[in-house]
């Protein structure tokens, strides 16, 4: 188990870094996040695109709040955020993390946060 304290886990799944998300609001958005919500965050990646993901989040300073990347058959508990439901965790669903809608999934995550206590 990677999350070692009472704050719960967040896993992006790695689509979400992607255009057309806008890269500066989802740096916000782990910004934001990290120590005050969530303690953990974590990307989620197919293997054959981990490479991929990393190289792509890094040059872009989006690792400064995310933790780890993880793959998709690996089972971490926490709340996802992801394009489609997830039968396995508290899932926020958004097709791209924008300005428009970077508030509302703050808020999102940060009320799955509290019910995960």
């Amino acid at each position: 188990m990677r999350n070692l304290s009472s704050q719960p886990t967040l896993i992006i799944r790695g689509e979400l870094t992607e255009p057309p998300t806008w890269f500066p609001a989802y740096r916000e958005l782990t910004m934001k996040l990290k120590g005050t919500v969530v303690s953990v965050i974590l990307i989620e990646s197919e293997r054959k695109l981990r490479d991929l993901y990393w190289k792509w989040t890094g040059r872009n300073g989006g690792r400064d709040y995310v933790n780890d990347l993880i793959f998709s058959d690996e089972y971490e508990p926490g709340i996802k955020l992801d394009a489609r439901p997830d039968q396995l965790h508290p899932t926020i669903t958004a097709e791209r993390i924008v300005p428009e809608n970077l508030v509302q999934i703050t808020h999102r995550v940060t009320v799955l946060a509290g019910l995960a206590h």
